[in-house]
């Protein structure tokens, strides 16, 4: 039997958690959620992921710093980002500086969840 990938999912919003888990979880992956960069910090620290999915404007640790932080414990964690706007800096840089910092794709919200799930289960880049 082959094991269920996991994920972690990160967003400062609840329904957001709750309507991706949702469906990442209907497609068959074991799925947990954190409501923040700090959270989600503690849990990637005792447990293993096959993927991160984050929001890149949070309150205290951002996505970016959350990403930044994961390529440094984790290389080889696949990372995925995700945006709906924020203040501080624009859009395109915030989604910059994520790439850079590796993440495989960034999502603006509201998106597809067929999208998401296609991206996710997408082989590693060679």
């Amino acid at each position: 039997m082959t094991p269920r990938l996991s994920i972690l999912i990160v967003d400062d919003h609840f329904a957001v958690r709750q309507s991706l888990a949702i469906s990442v979880a209907a497609s068959g992956w074991h799925v947990e959620t954190a409501e923040s960069g700090e959270a989600a910090l503690q849990m990637l620290a005792s447990r293993t992921f096959d993927v991160l999915l984050t929001d890149l404007w949070m309150p205290g640790v951002d996505g970016v710093a959350l990403i930044k932080a994961c390529r440094q414990s984790q290389p080889d964690l696949k990372v995925f980002g995700m945006t709906g706007g924020g203040p501080g800096i624009s859009t395109e840089a915030m989604l910059t500086l994520a790439e850079i910092w590796g993440a495989r794709q960034v999502f603006y919200k509201p998106f597809d969840d067929a999208t998401l799930i296609a991206a996710l289960t997408a082989p590693n880049p060679a």
